[in-house]
């Protein structure tokens, strides 16, 4: 089986440049935990999580001046470019669930943006596809 059997292909997307704040309201409207984070031509640039910005957050906040009075609204306005899990691991759709197992367990990912030869993005697969996947085949 393949991973275009899987993948879903119409994904949200988010650009670097977006704040925190603006990317974890769009997540939680669409009820999913992360998404793939791409250029201005579709290019896949990295993945956000909400777990990126928890894993940040010692680093932004050693950078704040005032750190018993960190305001979240300030640190929810910084860009996602400074959070975002790089470079992203991806997959191409030819790639087999199998592939895409091994990789999702080898680089603790819980989504892969599948790409065109150009590294555009064409869908996504999530851990969940995955291991539905791989249930229907025993």
């Amino acid at each position: 089986m393949k991973v275009s059997d899987i993948m879903t292909a119409n994904v949200i997307t988010a650009g670097p440049d977006e704040t925190i704040k603006e990317v974890i309201l769009k997540i939680r409207k669409k009820n999913v935990s992360g998404l793939p984070v791409v250029d201005k031509t579709g290019k896949v640039l990295a993945t956000f999580s909400e777990s990126d910005v928890a894993k940040a957050l010692p680093d932004i906040l050693n950078e704040a001046q005032y750190i018993p009075l960190v305001d979240v609204r300030e640190l929810t306005a910084e860009p996602i470019k400074r959070v975002m899990h790089m470079p992203a691991v991806t997959i191409t759709p030819d790639t087999s669930v199998e592939e895409a197992a091994t990789l999702v367990l080898e680089k603790f990912r819980h989504r892969l943006p599948v790409v065109d030869a150009d590294g555009k993005l064409v869908g996504l697969v999530t851990l969940g596809d995955i291991l539905k996947a791989l249930l229907h085949k025993i």
